[in-house]
């Protein structure tokens, strides 16, 4: 038999099926930067800065970061276009140490943190909307129980889920533009003021303040 044909056939390279769509991909990623957050964080941004113009530049500027990291991201998927996402960049990049220290905390502090939050979002305007009289424990708790079970029939599943509350999310979003738009009063013959205090260091250290939630919810949270 000849030599080149007993060698034997190297294995494939692993890898992950595709079973999701443009628009599929579309919403996942919507919904890893239009979290919960955008629901419960504008308020604790009007605590740090005080005009319409610092709360809003507050916003712009975190969507302007967290633009720079999707493009990030984009150059990053576009050199390495292997199964792994952040755990295969850090490999290559560093050490595989690295890349699973990495993994372990995203699964044991950074994800399970972000999930928590969300689902105690989530549990508190459930109760609210609904005024069942159960604790928010037990509703988050439900709520991610539900959600895991639902992920562990498929990605078509997990995908399928994600799309309806995503399409959800972006309605009630419009709602409450559309309610500040033709809803709030008109504002006087003096416009308000860019800034709430002088130009300073306090200044600053308001505008970092503020930018901790608008950076949580950009996170997806």
């Amino acid at each position: 038999m000849d030599e080149e044909q007993a060698k034997p056939t190297p294995a494939a390279e692993p890898h992950l099926a595709r079973r999701l769509g443009v628009f599929d991909a579309t919403m996942i990623v919507m919904g890893g930067i239009v979290g919960s957050g955008i629901f419960i964080n504008p308020h604790v941004v009007a605590e740090q800065v005080h005009t319409p113009f610092l709360m809003l530049g507050a916003w712009a500027l975190g969507g302007l970061l967290a633009l720079a990291g999707a493009f990030i991201y984009a150059e990053l998927a576009a050199r390495q276009p292997h199964t792994g996402g952040q755990y295969a960049y850090l490999r290559d990049a560093f050490h595989p140490s690295v890349a699973f220290v990495f993994g372990w905390s995203l699964l044991l502090v950074t994800q399970t943190g972000g999930m928590a939050a969300v689902a105690v979002t989530f549990a508190h305007y459930f109760i609210e909307l609904t005024g069942i009289g159960a604790a928010e424990q037990l509703v988050a708790l439900v709520a991610l129980a539900v959600l895991t079970v639902v992920n562990c029939f498929g990605v078509r599943a997990g995908s399928t889920v994600q799309n309806i509350l995503m399409t959800l999310k972006i309605a009630a979003i419009a709602m409450l533009v559309g309610c500040g738009f033709f809803l709030s009063k008109t504002a006087g013959a003096n416009p308000p003021a860019l800034l709430d205090r002088p130009v300073s260091f306090d200044l600053l250290t308001a505008i970092g303040a503020a930018l901790i939630p608008v950076m949580f919810a950009y996170g997806g949270w």
